[in-house]
């Protein structure tokens, strides 16, 4: 299987790490057009081939894994469409839903299979939380609040609601098995660098559940971030639902569950909760997690697993989403997701 990764910037590392990890750096091309790149690969994945130009290696190639800055997929990735190649296209597979959604039809015309880079869902402790609610551990979706945060360096090609809240969000969307249909959302950009710097996206979902997803560059945090050092961030999402509550830390790489509700005591409404389950699901770091979802990927292609994160779930609904959530924070309203 002959791999063509596009893109070797700061998550770059991580994706060379996983197809090495899953036995195929030996037959992996990156292209990227920085200078640095030989002596990148010469440290990080020595059997790899270097390209500036990405076109030059595409006809070879039996797989391709996209990188680059979000504003720069929907090009490279119809190309690759177009010449019929599997795609592992990295989140958010697009910067608006029309986008998204002609990569879709392109994708199917081949049919081409395509898989969006969505880290919550092959995170072990994510893929444990999706078992939980699937088995109904907490009852009936009320509520997800999520937090994505810190006092960290502000991106030159986009906020914290496209790099940040989107994981979240899009593991909000896989839990409820739904699309929101009204989006509420404050976005802003204090330093006028024309892409939000704090973003509060409030969902509302056909089945009755609620969510909220707050992501920021001035939130200070309380745990040291594995991904910049020096920083203190906050990464959680806690799932409410009739029966219980569970708590998925991505910083302390915890997962939490709490069984019970809140019984009638007179006039008032008390909590009965049992005493906090720890869930065993491993822990795993951005190399693991990738490998995770190239093997899965690869599984796919073989004919021996279903799709996770596909371009219809985890592209176009949450694409749907962050175009609402950049509409209503412009119009300071409630906006509507078509079903």
């Amino acid at each position: 299987m002959r791999v063509l990764q596009i893109g070797c910037g700061n998550f770059g590392l991580a994706h060379l790490a996983g197809w090495s990890r899953v036995g195929l750096a030996g037959s992996l091309t990156v292209a990227d057009p920085r200078p640095d790149l030989a002596d990148i690969l010469a440290i990080h994945a020595p059997t790899a081939r270097g390209v500036a130009d990405w076109r030059a290696a595409l006809a070879e190639a039996d797989l391709v894994d996209v990188l680059t800055p979000t504003d720069t997929h929907h090009a490279i990735a119809s190309a690759v469409l177009d010449a019929r190649k599997p795609l592992f296209l990295e989140k958010p597979a697009t910067p608006t839903a029309e986008e998204a959604r002609d990569l879709l039809r392109r994708a199917e015309s081949g049919p081409v299979p395509v898989q969006v880079g969505m880290y919550l869902r092959f995170h072990p402790k994510g893929a444990a939380l999706k078992a939980l609610v699937a088995e109904g551990a907490v009852g009936r979706v009320l509520h997800c609040s999520a937090r994505f945060v810190g006092i960290k360096r502000m991106r030159a090609d986009s906020g914290p609601l496209a790099n940040d809240a989107v994981h979240f969000i899009d593991l909000i969307l896989w839990l409820i098995g739904e699309t929101p249909s009204r989006v509420f959302a404050t976005l802003r950009d204090d330093e006028g660098r024309g892409h939000d710097d704090l973003a509060a996206v409030q969902m509302r979902f056909p089945s009755g559940a609620t969510a909220l997803v707050e992501a920021g560059y001035r939130l200070p945090g309380a745990t040291p971030d594995p991904f910049v050092p020096g920083t203190l961030s906050t990464k959680e999402l806690i799932v409410t639902g009739t029966a219980g509550v569970v708590r998925f830390s991505l910083t302390d790489e915890r997962l939490t569950l709490w069984r019970g509700t809140h019984r009638c005591a007179g006039a008032i409404f008390v909590p009965d909760y049992g005493e906090a389950e720890e869930i065993g699901a491993p822990s795993a770091d951005p190399p693991e997690v990738m490998a995770r979802q190239f093997d899965h990927f690869l599984r796919v292609l073989r004919g021996e697993a279903d799709p996770i994160a596909t371009l219809r779930d985890a592209g176009v609904a949450v694409a749907a989403v962050l175009d609402a959530a950049r509409a209503s924070s412009r119009c300071d309203a409630v906006v509507g997701i078509a079903a």
